[in-house]
């Protein structure tokens, strides 16, 4: 069944639109289309959806098409960049850019219809939360930063993100926890929500727990940091569709060293950002990593980081495991006797009352 008409805008950068992509869209929905440069000079009307297949390799011309998507192109209308191969740069540009998805080629026609079907089907939510979704960008600008500032010469400090910290604060206070985790649940990257998952569990843990403005800014930048180190980690591992093998686990289990060295060497950072970010997978038996700590080496905020990314992981889902509810998430926290705070965990089960549903990918 086809949708409405032009409810897709199709941008090219091309005299004519990329074939395979046109094909995939004109067998379900009805497309108009435009050349970038028309784009740049303004949209009439109001598709619902923009498809953007347009040239990311270069970061002058990403900068250029920025510019243009926030002059021209309202919030309300939502974006989806269809990417030559899954380079990391490239998802990493189109995030920038506002992606709500990003496709990549070979395209497969029944990913394309499926990710197209559930953001015109979600609309509503993001056109209800106007706040949440200010945050979202702001939490996806600090990390693409953070990213950026991993893997190149772009230099980053803890101060410059705080602003980006205070907006996800704002958003949790405004729109509350729930409503944070259902907007987070539609972003397209698997690494990037979950960092923006973690962040949001963390800020909604210290509100309820009462802390003040500074701590929640200790809370929101320890979460948005705390998977740096997977800038290290082959996206093939980070996005794999299944579930990873001993050697890619293995692989995995050193990001929080990564981390830690890329902080360390870049500077920028407090000595409390770089405990986080090395030892959010310690334990309080000693069982965890990378440096087997225990009990009263592991600090309280690294305790309560812990306990929220644990959380996010088990409420998503992935291609190889079902995602569960929050109170399932909980009990199976819960049975981690002597691994994680008792006193951070009886707080914690407050935050299960405002998130009743499970992220979904």
């Amino acid at each position: 069944m086809r949708l409405l008409r032009d409810s897709i805008l199709l941008v090219h950068y091309s005299a004519k639109p990329r074939p395979d992509l046109m094909a995939v869209l004109e067998e379900r929905y009805l497309v108009r289309t435009l050349t970038l440069g028309d784009y740049e000079n303004g949209v009439s009307g109001n598709p619902k959806l923009v498809v953007l297949d347009v040239p990311l390799e270069n970061e002058v011309q990403v900068l250029r098409l920025r510019e243009a998507l926030n002059k021209f192109s309202p919030r309300a209308v939502r974006r989806v960049f269809v990417i030559d191969d899954k380079r990391r740069i490239l998802m990493a540009r189109a995030t920038v850019c506002g992606a709500e998805a990003v496709l990549s080629r070979p395209l497969r026609r029944d990913v394309v219809h499926s990710t197209i079907d559930q953001i015109l089907h979600e609309q509503s939510i993001a056109g209800s939360h106007d706040a949440g979704r200010f945050a979202l960008d702001a939490g996806v600008s600090a990390l693409d930063n953070i990213l950026r500032f991993a893997t190149s010469s772009f230099e980053l400090t803890q101060d410059e993100l705080y602003t980006h910290g205070d907006q996800i604060i704002d958003a949790i206070a405004d729109i509350g926890l729930g409503d944070w985790v259902e907007i987070v649940a539609r972003h397209h990257s698997q690494t990037f929500r979950h960092s923006l998952l973690v962040t949001g569990v963390a800020v909604g843990f210290g509100h309820l727990l009462g802390v003040g403005h500074r701590d929640l800014r200790r809370l929101a930048l320890g979460s948005l940091l705390h998977d740096v180190g997977k800038a290290e980690i082959p996206v093939s591992i980070l996005e794999k569709p299944s579930a990873l093998t001993p050697d890619e686990m293995e692989a995995m289990r050193h990001h929080p060293e990564f981390g830690r060295d890329i902080l360390r060497r870049k500077g920028g950072f407090s000595d409390e950002m770089i405990d986080i970010v090395v030892h959010h997978h310690e334990m309080l038996d000693g069982t965890g990593y990378p440096d087997a700590l225990a009990g009263n080496q592991i600090a309280d905020i690294v305790r309560a980081v812990t306990i929220c990314d644990i959380f996010a992981a088990l409420i998503e889902e992935r291609p190889y495991k079902r995602r569960l509810d929050a109170g399932e998430a909980y009990d199976i926290m819960r049975g981690m006797t002597g691994k994680l705070d008792p006193a951070l965990m009886k707080e914690f089960a407050h935050v299960i009352t405002c998130t009743p549903l499970a992220i979904s990918a």
